[in-house]
């Protein structure tokens, strides 16, 4: 072997070992990069989490819960969305009222049997019985009308699963999806407005899978104040009163 091409194969050598040098630190590099980000992602995750637990915390708390509304629609065959001001009353573990428009045109009662949605300028009252709500679809829109009010961690943590979180200076921005898939056929996200210093809900936004949504903006809060029962009371007489989810209606 001459002197040259002696020098040719232990360049050679030395070479590719140079280059698999490169090629494994490369690759512990990218492994370590992985290993990082992983950690990074879990540890915002947790920290997310960690946020939403301590707003369910802070609402599962509220015994009775009242503000002014503001709900906004955007409809894609609309050019421009849909405004109506009104009131919601909430109390502990289920009971609500949303009322919209001046003089109110829709009121949604929620009581520990039924739902009842008035129409006073019609006269016209749908009763909605749980016992009759068995289509999963139907048992999805009721909840929507409460996601916003979760009366028990537990259920809304099954219910739900924590997308993101984005935190401005005013709000943390809790961005959530149903779990069950057959749910996700009529509500695509859920968004959840809550104030970053006192953890109080300002907004919810629906998105549906048509890309149209439906946000509900709060304000003038009050906490803890006695609601009178009788807000959550329908006196139905005068009214015609109807069944959707009967046979014949």
């Amino acid at each position: 072997m001459t002197m040259r091409r002696l020098l040719f194969v232990l360049q050679g050598n030395f070479a590719g070992r140079v280059v698999a040098g490169r090629s494994a630190v490369k690759c512990c590099l990218f492994m370590i990069t992985g290993l990082l980000c992983c950690l990074a992602f879990s540890a915002r995750a947790t920290q997310d989490m960690a946020l939403l637990d301590a707003w369910l915390a802070r609402q599962v708390a509220v015994k009775d819960w009242t503000a002014d509304v503001i709900q906004t629609r955007k409809i894609k065959a609309l050019v421009h969305p849909l405004q109506a001001q009104g009131q919601v009353w909430f109390r502990q573990p289920n009971q609500f009222r949303w009322q919209l428009g001046t003089p109110p045109r829709t009121i949604a009662v929620r009581t520990q049997q039924e739902l009842l949605v008035v129409y006073p300028q019609l006269k016209q009252i749908e009763r909605y019985p749980f016992d009759d709500i068995t289509d999963p679809a139907m048992q999805q829109a009721l909840a929507l009308l409460e996601v916003g009010f979760p009366a028990n961690a537990e259920h809304f943590h099954a219910r739900y699963e924590l997308l993101s979180v984005n935190t401005t200076t005013l709000v943390h921005q809790f961005e959530l999806q149903p779990k069950d898939e057959q749910a996700r056929r009529l509500l695509a996200r859920v968004r959840l407005d809550v104030s970053t210093g006192d953890l109080i809900l300002m907004a919810t936004e629906l998105e549906f899978p048509d890309g149209s949504t439906m946000r509900n903006a709060f304000s003038h809060h009050k906490l803890d104040t006695e609601i009178d029962a009788s807000l959550f009371h329908i006196d139905a007489q005068g009214y015609q009163v109807v069944e959707p989810l009967q046979k014949g209606n």
